[in-house]
């Protein structure tokens, strides 16, 4: 069902009592805004108003500032950023400057929860409060929250404005440094267009936030009362007494988590909602798109901007275009709010570029700064002896690392120089092949290529990864991570595996449209693929610049133009080829060593996977049939490889036992 408009909610009233009430939301909201605003204002629709009017009965703000998108509207933004202190300005003209506290450095994987119906299941990875609780513990703390301060009013659309899968989003915040960040980020859309994209789509997006109470510091005087709070009934987000991005910025995985229900309940097997990079590869006269799933904090950043053809970083709104017969994708983004730890020329030129350039709009979060100029761990350059971080005068002799390991840029990706216009094609582009993958140190090859469409979704569902500073309290271990997705959908993991299915087996994909799938893993380490001798340090196998090996292997591999090894698991591809590549590429010389450590099957390890999948979908309801057959055929042809060749199987073995045992 979709969720209800304000039409759909007063259509059993009078219309006199409507009347009366848009006349009382209206009186109320323009005595707190100046003439400008209520000018704007006043032309928005009752459906988008009614929200505004229960935020701010609810919140008390001082005042309201209607944000039109409209360069005069950014500039007050900014300036406010600054003047109240939720910025700083740094040498570089545009560049500027903010910081978390100490303990809101990251995702609240604790305090976020599905506010949802008692009947409404929630996926097994996911926290759920009763909705009525939950709604009014979360109102209660919002009671007043915005008494001295401004609340902002933004009109976002989650993708090119006019694409059919954009989403019309509603952003109400008393914190500038969110606003800047969103508008970076995000297609602002005037308060005309947002009325009349809301009222042809049928519903809208609606997010809460204040940063609530700060210290002198400018740290959350109230984290104990920090909530971020979904109500997937009516697509309402609250995020209160929060200041870090990834729980403030609602427009980015909050609603990400709604566009994932919107499409469990109303377009099913129609649309995904993916935690995904869209880059594409220019081969000769073809760009082949892929789109990406890594958890954050993997490479996903890294990987997308090894593209000739970048559409974004982080999230992809994947459709069936019936027109075409073609499986699509836009960004709901249009920039980069991008992990920094690491970023240097050597590895991401061109990030690099923009973030120490002028005339590029950047906001650095939870960096170092000395000298109003901006350091972050691994940027390849030498760390001044002090400064100042997210936890106030820092020093080389406290032994902390400078910056925090989640400090970030936000930047627009037009700027880069690999920027692809298409994406701002409501269209999107075509997606030729989806890719998973995560920090796993032990089991799987480093690229492997599925046998056909569920054996794809068997490659996304079954990912495992060490958990990252992308999420409060992350000590490493490793977790399920579901197409990398897991933290983000809402439903229960047998609907959104069925949802997957249904996609694949859409009638209006034409034939040689659905694209490829891939399980890719970077994060190999040497120690797991017996590669230690005495006096050698464990670490990964390869490194980060490989990745661009990796990717035209993909593009090549899907388009059928280099042979391929089969396996149980999926196809891997040949040393020549990769060897030829890393030449080309990288000008490296790649040793039949490091191929055979990357591409071995370690059977014991995998086995134990595939068991420990099966194990935890087994009890998840609704899952489908095919899912496990993948599962117990992998894991019986792995059986069988291992008595026939040993543990560890190397891509040449396997090779010889086709050639001796498959009839041409």
């Amino acid at each position: 069902m979709a969720p209800k408009t304000y039409k759909s909610i007063t259509s059993s009233i009078c219309s006199a009592d409507i009347l009366l009430r848009q006349e009382m939301m209206r009186t109320y909201l323009t005595g707190l805004m100046n003439s400008s605003n209520q000018q704007k204002f006043c032309q928005l629709s009752p459906e988008v108003m009614e929200p505004i009017y229960n935020g701010s009965t609810r919140m008390n703000p001082a005042s309201i500032f209607i944000n039109s998108g409209s360069e005069e509207d950014i500039q007050y933004i900014r300036e406010q950023a600054i003047k109240r202190g939720e910025e700083g300005l740094l040498t570089t003209t545009g560049h500027t400057y903010h910081f978390d506290g100490p303990n809101d450095q990251g995702r609240d994987t604790a305090n976020t929860k599905y506010l949802a119906y008692d009947t409404t299941e929630i996926s097994s990875l996911q926290k759920k409060e009763l909705h009525r609780s939950g709604v009014v513990e979360v109102r209660n703390i919002m009671d007043n929250i915005m008494s001295t301060r401004e609340m902002i009013v933004s009109f976002i659309s989650r993708g090119p404005v006019g694409s059919p899968v954009a989403d019309p989003t509603l952003q109400l915040t008393d914190s500038f440094y969110v606003t800047h960040s969103e508008y970076i980020l995000y297609r602002m859309m005037n308060h005309v267009e947002f009325s009349k994209d809301v009222d042809e789509k049928g519903y809208l997006f609606v997010n809460f936030h204040s940063s609530g109470e700060l210290t002198p510091e400018r740290v959350s005087a109230n984290l104990h009362n920090r909530r971020i709070y979904m109500d997937v009934e009516r697509f309402r987000s609250y995020s209160m007494n929060a200041q870090y991005a990834g729980n403030s910025v609602a427009p980015k995985k909050i609603n990400h988590r709604f566009a994932n229900m919107n499409n469990l309940r109303n377009y099913f097997g129609k649309r995904l909602d993916e935690h995904m990079f869209i880059t594409g590869f220019q081969i000769k006269d073809e760009i082949i798109y892929f789109a990406g799933a890594y958890p954050s904090g993997c490479g996903k950043t890294g990987t997308a901007m090894t593209g000739s053809h970048l559409i974004g970083d982080d999230l992809a709104k994947i459709f069936v275009d019936a027109d075409s017969g073609e499986v699509r994708a836009v960004n709901p983004e249009k920039g980069m709010f991008g992990i920094i730890e690491g970023v240097n020329k050597e590895d991401d030129p061109e990030i690099m570029e923009i973030l120490r350039g002028a005339g590029n709009e950047v906001v650095f979060s939870n960096v170092l700064i000395h000298e109003k100029q901006p350091f972050w761990v691994g940027m390849g350059e030498p760390l001044p002896p002090n400064g100042q971080n997210f936890e106030g005068n820092w020093s080389k002799e406290y032994g902390k690392p400078a910056s925090h390991k989640n400090a970030r840029f936000t930047v627009k990706l037009d700027r880069l120089r690999n920027f692809d216009p298409e994406s701002d094609n409501p269209k999107g582009v075509k997606i030729s092949a989806l890719l998973f993958g995560g920090r796993d140190y032990t089991t799987m090859p480093t690229v492997i290529k599925a046998h056909d469409w569920m054996n794809t979704i068997v490659h996304g569902a079954i990912i495992r990864s060490a958990t990252t500073a992308t999420e409060i309290g992350a000590d490493g271990s490793e977790k399920r991570s579901p197409f990398a997705n897991e933290a983000f959908f809402p439903g229960p993991l047998g609907q959104y595996i069925k949802h997957y299915e249904a996609f694949g087996e859409n009638p209006d994909i034409s034939e040689g449209n659905l694209p490829s799938g891939f399980q890719v893993n970077y994060w190999l380490h040497k120690s797991a693929r017996r590669s230690l001798v005495p006096g050698e340090e464990d670490g990964l196998l390869g490194e980060k610049r490989d990745t661009k090996v990796w990717m035209r292997i993909m593009a090549l591999m899907h388009q059928r133009k280099v042979e391929t090894i089969w396996t149980p698991i999926g196809h891997v591809p040949k040393y020549r080829d990769l060897k030829r590549l890393f030449s080309e590429i990288l000008g490296k010389e790649y040793s039949k060593s490091t191929y055979n450590m990357q591409f071995s099957l370690y059977i014991d390890n995998l086995l134990n996977r595939i068991n420990m999948s099966i194990n935890e979908f087994a009890k998840e309801k609704g899952m489908p049939d095919d899912f496990f057959h993948v599962l117990d055929t992998w894991r019986r042809d792995l059986t069988a490889l291992k008595s026939i060749i040993g543990p560890v199987v190397s891509p040449d073995q396997i090779i010889e036992y086709v050639t001796a045992n498959i009839p041409e």
